[in-house]
């Protein structure tokens, strides 16, 4: 006889809201390198190395604004009571920091600084955003 999966337990605790910060900044990771991939073919396609810096700037960013905008969207959708907007503009501000981080390792320090400074920028409002766009699909009064 099969069973039925078992339920969230009413009687849980929820999630607390870092971990759904975490699960945010993961998602837009996960969105955000298939998304980077195919930017990279589009440079590729533009002319390479040859390309504007400014239009390959432009399209990575563009790619990283919708990955923050889905990573918002899943905390804003499927968080616990208390999660919402603020947690998911902290998801962008990680995934902004890890973005920097892992692409800025072989510049000098005012450069690395800006480039930060323009990650954060980039993906912490669109993953407000989303955090906003999924608490109103979210089911259920929180």
């Amino acid at each position: 006889m099969l069973k039925d999966p078992p339920g969230e337990d009413p009687d849980a605790p929820p999630r607390p809201p870092w971990q759904w910060v975490g699960f945010g900044a993961l998602g837009i990771f996960m969105v955000w390198l298939p998304l980077a991939w195919v930017t990279t073919l589009v440079v590729l396609r533009l002319g390479g190395p040859e390309a504007p810096p400014v239009t390959q700037a432009l399209l990575f960013a563009a790619s990283l604004v919708l990955a923050a905008t889905a990573g918002g969207y899943l905390v804003g959708r499927w968080g616990t009571r208390g999660v919402g907007v603020r947690e998911a503009a902290l998801s962008g501000l990680v995934a902004g920091l890890g973005a920097a981080t892992l692409g800025s390792t072989t510049v000098a320090l005012p450069l690395r600084l800006l480039i930060t400074a323009v990650a954060i920028a980039v993906a912490t409002p669109p993953a407000a955003l989303g955090g906003r766009l999924g608490m109103k699909k979210r089911s259920g009064a929180w």
